[in-house]
């Protein structure tokens, strides 16, 4: 990001320096009036003996420091040893100038001092020019902090404004990541797919082939319409998996049953798009397939303890297959090398998505199948 895009968005949170500068001084005048009151305990003094000369010392102070903002502002890439060295040096010059402007209005208020003649060059001859710069080490120290102030707020929303980028840039990192992800899912199931229509096609089912063209046509639509950064309800994830199934059950006909068993109070909950389709897909491809009739997937879904719980689960032979190398409830685990892009993407995006309150866990059958569950916080649309 250029530098004036990073100072437009730290000049929208960081205060105007005209403001901060104004209040800064004007707490000086109040905090030493309120001193001085209290010190001579009258509040009749208040006039023209404490307030007045208070507040020409806080303007000379203000119109003094202002341009110290512009010197400061090509100090920022000096090192620290040098940074203070400038600092020290402004705050000294800028209490030269001070300290005699400050006196003068204390004098001629406090003390009746006839300003006139010491301007003109004919003091009195009991004035000595030293008296001038009375209290300059009090003014260095004023205008010490006024500049320790002015970097320590900028260096705040600088801070500030870098923590934005950095929390923006892993945003549109995951963003990125999560697109990557989900799109991945596309190419793997429309390669499976056009396998499918070719051999129906081959074997002169041209209706069939037709049929599930049409579905096809309609999943990706489907796909390509939901931003893959965002979740959707449970409801038209179903919907979305309904379809692929509709194209299965064309390829396998009655070998092919699928049960859903839907809590009412689900369908609402947000998921993450296409996150079922893989694993359904799984099943068929290592279940379904290896089985000449009486395949069985079923898909469950129900509210537990602040969590929705997921699990699809096939009746198919145990045997080795994309499951069995992905890790239960443990994240990142690389699934297996040939068959293991939908069962790795999910877990990919469940990481990135759930990081700390999600779990995936992929177990055999008493007797036949996998099952995999995945447990998600409830979310509502």
């Amino acid at each position: 990001m250029n530098g004036t895009a990073e100072k437009f968005i730290a000049n929208k949170d960081k205060p105007p320096f005209w403001l901060l500068h104004s209040l800064g001084w004007m707490t000086y005048v109040f905090i030493f009036t309120v001193d001085n009151v209290f010190f001579y305990r009258e509040f009749n003094k208040l006039g023209f003996e404490v307030f007045f000369p208070l507040v020409l010392s806080g303007i000379f102070a203000a119109l003094l420091t202002w341009p110290l903002r512009y010197i400061y502002r090509q100090c920022w890439g000096l090192p620290s040893g040098w940074l203070i060295v400038a600092i020290m040096l402004c705050s000294l010059i800028v209490s030269g100038i001070w300290t005699p402007a400050k006196n003068l209005a204390m004098w001629y208020f406090y003390e009746d001092f006839d300003v006139l003649p010491l301007i003109i060059g004919n003091p009195s001859d009991d004035f000595r020019w030293y008296m001038l710069f009375m209290s300059v080490s009090y003014a260095f120290f004023m205008i010490f902090v006024w500049s320790t102030l002015y970097f320590g707020i900028n260096y705040h929303f600088r801070l500030i404004n870098e923590k934005k980028l950095h929390i923006e840039a892993v945003r549109l990192s995951h963003i990125s990541q999560i697109k990557m992800l989900r799109y991945q899912i596309n190419p793997h199931f429309l390669f499976n797919t056009l396998n499918a229509i070719s051999t129906l096609v081959l074997r002169g089912s041209k209706d069939k082939a037709n049929g599930m063209l049409i579905r096809l046509s309609t999943f990706l639509r489907f796909s390509l319409d939901n931003d893959p950064e965002k979740k959707i309800r449970l409801y038209e994830e179903l919907k979305a998996l309904m379809l692929y199934l509709e194209i299965e059950k064309t390829r396998f006909d009655d070998r092919l049953t699928v049960k859903f068993e839907i809590e009412p109070q689900t369908e609402a909950l947000l998921v993450p798009s296409l996150l079922l389709q893989p694993l359904v897909e799984n099943s068929i491809k290592f279940a379904i397939a290896q089985m000449s009739s009486g395949g069985v997937i079923k898909v469950t879904a129900k509210c537990q303890n602040g969590t929705l719980q997921m699990e699809v689960a096939d009746n198919g032979p145990v045997q080795d297959n994309a499951y069995l190398d992905a890790a239960s409830d443990v994240k990142g685990q690389t699934a297996s090398s040939h068959t293991g892009v939908g069962v790795q993407n999910i877990i990919d995006r469940l990481n990135v998505l759930y990081p700390d309150s999600h779990s995936f866990n992929i177990s055999r059958g008493l007797t036949a199948g996998y099952h995999v569950k995945i447990s998600i916080p409830m979310e509502y649309s």
